[in-house]
């Protein structure tokens, strides 16, 4: 869970939202979604999802928003997570998600030394996504990458999916 009391988390959580906000179409899913900070943000019904999974079961949801999330997923888990958004994503619904790149990794690490960003939330990290497994992701679980983007010079990315 991000600690969203400390000022760069909390930037970095804001310029997530401010990134995902166009893309908040009708009831969302929150995957991740720590303490449901997004929900202001969203018209529709709202969910917000962390470690209990099956509270999305028999729900559907016309945007599925993941940031900040699937590197504290193992690797081999993510796939198994996205063919459950198969499940629960309305026809034409959209998922949106981002995830630090390889290269943020030795900055990461080095502002949770310093104190600046969250030990245990770094420390939680898994794996660092690049654009390729993001793509293959989308194609083994049935979706389509419609966007894909670098930010923050690069540390960051986002991806827009939807179904094939």
């Amino acid at each position: 869970m991000i600690d969203s009391s400390m000022f760069i988390e909390k930037y970095l959580q804001n310029y997530r939202f401010k990134m995902v906000k166009p893309y908040l179409i009708g009831d969302v899913l929150d995957f991740g979604g720590n303490e449901g900070e997004l929900k202001k943000l969203v018209k529709g019904k709202y969910l917000a999802v962390n470690y209990d999974h099956s509270v999305m079961k028999n729900k559907h949801f016309d945007t599925i928003v993941s940031l900040a999330v699937i590197e504290h997923i193992p690797f081999k888990d993510v796939p198994k997570i996205f063919k459950k958004f198969k499940k629960v994503l309305n026809k034409n619904g959209r998922i949106f998600l981002t995830t630090p790149t390889k290269i943020a990794k030795p900055i990461l690490d080095f502002m949770a030394f310093i104190g600046i960003v969250d030990k245990e939330n770094i420390a939680e990290h898994k794996h660092y996504w690049n654009k390729k497994e993001i793509y293959e992701l989308a194609k083994k679980t049935g979706f389509a990458v419609k966007k894909y983007k670098k930010f923050q010079m690069g540390f960051n990315q986002f991806a827009v999916l939807e179904h094939k």
